[in-house]
């Protein structure tokens, strides 16, 4: 009420014209024979439409208000001999008492500049924004300093732009009583920090808030691979991710870690792999924390690189349309780096190599774990599972393209391997080489090898095994400054074991009594021999020195679709070897309990249905 009353006065001394004089009754006309309200009218009401809507806001004014001039002011100091009207410096000096006593001078405002005009939008410098946020992406609640009537209501009065595009006002909902504006909005692009200003006639008042406090989010139930909702509020904001934690559950150390991400996982990955997508246009990776149960670690999901209506018609699924990692909020907080790295680089791979159905695991998931070493320098945790073998998966063989669901041990040996052949081909800037390969496709990978090497898939692969025992500094029997490990840690078969059948792309140590061994006849047609000494030395003819090393068997056959077994002999019980380690893995919830669902669409039901089942057998173990 206050500021219409401001909007009277300055009317009533400036705007008047005096058709009658009798005594000290002075009755003054408005300029404007068409007013709606009288002096003591409600001035509220102003801006209050006609009753039904049917009445003429023109035809049916109220008659000239009568005004009664306070007894302080002399009448003849404002009309002059004539009777005419005039701009008395009397009247001058009270309107200018009036200014100095009811209206604010900060901001831009200046009293010279005021005209005798005024109107609603007139007052919009003095109404302000106490507070303003987005409760969730469709909304944007404002509180006002003051009750601003009309225009509060008026989706006119409200813009929002940001330095990613502006955001529409649809509608407005305002409560005058309480001075709250709701505000129906666009999609908000999560992570975006929004200016809103209210637009009026002698200034702008502006407040900035960011996108979506809450938000719900599609996931899904990996016990049957049903689609679920999910809600989760905000938790941190950063230059190239935003933080969503499923509601009633923490993100630990989420600024910390944004940090990390901002200045090595995203600017590593984006440099040495291929750059982000931006699909949703906010700029930035939506890493949404969630309770995964024992189900997975993190995952990636490329069903939300489409629209609604794309994944609605080809699988009938939700898309939440945006780039997204999801991390299983249960895993170790100091192994979110290692989880969120490997995500984010399936998220970079689909932008590479779009949709997957002739998948090959072993090269998207090893070059995965590789991210992480890009990142950090090393993947010590892939080196460990591999060289302790805690599950006891790897020491009779494990196939390195024949992958397995749900454990980790195939992704230690993929690591492994593209770390290697990083390792003898140019360091870890090789791994963006391996990662533009259209696929994994073990042909196109023995081109390449042999482009690089002059040699063939198999011998880099046996070789890297023999690398894995030897680890010399340089050379064909070592990783060449990738990482550094003991020698002769590899796992070896159990004691008293003579043969183990082996898939296409497996190898296994031995380790034997004897000096030396030879081949016995009844081994696989695929299967070639190498012998490693204790020191080292390493023999590929026959006879095979193993003199206090090793024996290691491995199949060469190049058949990827069907992975034929062979038995490898060679008929001589092993002696045994290192121990294996489970202590170094109990304690917490590790990758290899919490493998990642295979980032394949769900089109792809023997991947997925392989991988589910794959975990279903584990946690009924």
């Amino acid at each position: 009420m206050r500021n219409q009353t401001r909007l009277l006065l300055p009317i009533l001394l400036w705007a008047f014209t005096i058709p009658a004089c009798s005594g000290s009754d002075i009755v003054f006309e408005f300029g404007d024979p068409d007013a709606e309200e009288t002096a003591d009218s409600d001035p509220v009401e102003q801006d209050q439409a006609p009753g039904d809507g049917d009445e003429d806001p023109i035809a049916e004014q109220p008659d000239s208000p009568e005004i009664d001039i306070p007894a302080d002011i002399d009448n003849e100091e404002i009309i002059d001999g004539d009777g005419s009207e005039t701009a008395d410096e009397t009247a001058e000096a009270e309107f200018d008492e009036v200014v100095d006593n009811e209206m604010p001078t900060d901001g831009d405002f200046d009293p010279e500049t005021v005209d005798g005009d005024w109107t609603d939008s007139d007052l919009d410098l003095w109404v302000d924004i106490e507070a303003v946020s987005a409760p969730d992406e469709r909304t944007v609640s404002v509180l006002l300093s003051e009750d601003w009537g009309g225009p509060a209501s008026e989706e006119s009065s409200y813009s929002i732009t940001s330095d990613r595009g502006p955001l529409s006002v649809l509608s407005v909902d305002y409560q005058p009583l309480v001075r709250t504006a709701t505000l129906t909005t666009g999609k908000q692009k999560l992570g975006v920090t929004y200016t809103l200003s209210l637009n009026g006639g002698r200034g702008t008042a502006s407040a900035d808030f960011i996108a979506a406090d809450f938000k719900e989010f599609y996931a899904i139930d990996f016990a049957d691979y049903s689609q679920i909702q999910v809600g989760a509020f905000r938790v941190a904001v950063g230059e190239n991710a935003v933080i969503y934690a499923q509601e009633d559950y923490d993100f630990p150390n989420a600024e910390a870690f944004l940090d990390e991400f901002d200045a090595q996982i995203y600017p590593r990955l984006t440099a040495l792999m291929t750059g982000a997508p931006d699909f949703d246009g906010n700029g930035k990776i939506v890493i949404f924390g969630l309770d995964g149960g024992d189900y997975y670690g993190g995952y990636f999901d490329p069903t939300n690189q489409y629209s609604d209506r794309q994944t609605m018609e080809w699988w009938g699924m939700h898309s939440n349309e945006m780039e997204m990692v999801h991390i299983n909020v249960l895993t170790e907080p100091s192994e979110y780096g290692h989880v969120i790295a490997h995500e984010f680089n399936h998220l970079l791979y689909h932008e590479r190599h779009g949709l997957q159905y002739d998948y090959f695991e072993y090269h998207d998931e090893g070059l995965a774990e590789c991210a992480v070493h890009a990142v950090y320098g090393d993947n010590d945790y892939a080196v460990l599972v591999y060289q302790y073998d805690p599950r006891d998966v790897i020491r009779n063989g494990l196939s390195l393209v024949n992958w397995q669901y749900a454990q980790y041990e195939n992704y230690a040996l993929a690591y492994l391997f593209w770390t290697y052949l990083a390792g003898r081909t140019g360091g870890v800037e090789q791994y963006g080489t391996f990662f533009d390969l259209d696929d994994g496709d073990p042909g196109a990978v023995n081109e390449l090898i042999q482009e690089l090497l002059d040699t063939d898939f198999n011998s880099v692969q046996f070789d890297s095994l023999i690398a894995n025992w030897v680890q010399d500094d340089s050379g064909p029997y070592g990783y060449n400054g990738m990482f550094s490990a003991s020698a002769a840690s590899a796992p070896v078969v159990w004691e008293g074991t003579s043969s183990v059948d082996l898939e296409p792309f497996a190898g296994a140590f031995f380790r034997l009594a004897g000096a030396s061994v030879d081949y016995p006849g009844t081994q696989g047609a695929h299967i070639v021999y190498a012998g490693i000494d204790n020191h080292g030395n390493v023999d590929k003819a026959a006879p095979f020195a193993v003199n206090g090393g090793a024996l290691l068997v491995y199949n060469k056959n190049f058949l990827w679709d069907s992975f034929p077994s062979e038995p490898s002999g060679p008929d001589q019980p092993s002696i045994g070897g290192r121990a294996a380690g489970k202590h170094l893995f109990s304690g917490y919830r590790s990758f290899m309990e919490l493998a990642d669902p295979p980032p394949v669409p769900p089109s792809n039901r023997r991947v997925r249905e392989a991988w589910r089942k794959a975990v279903e057998l584990r946690r009924a173990k």
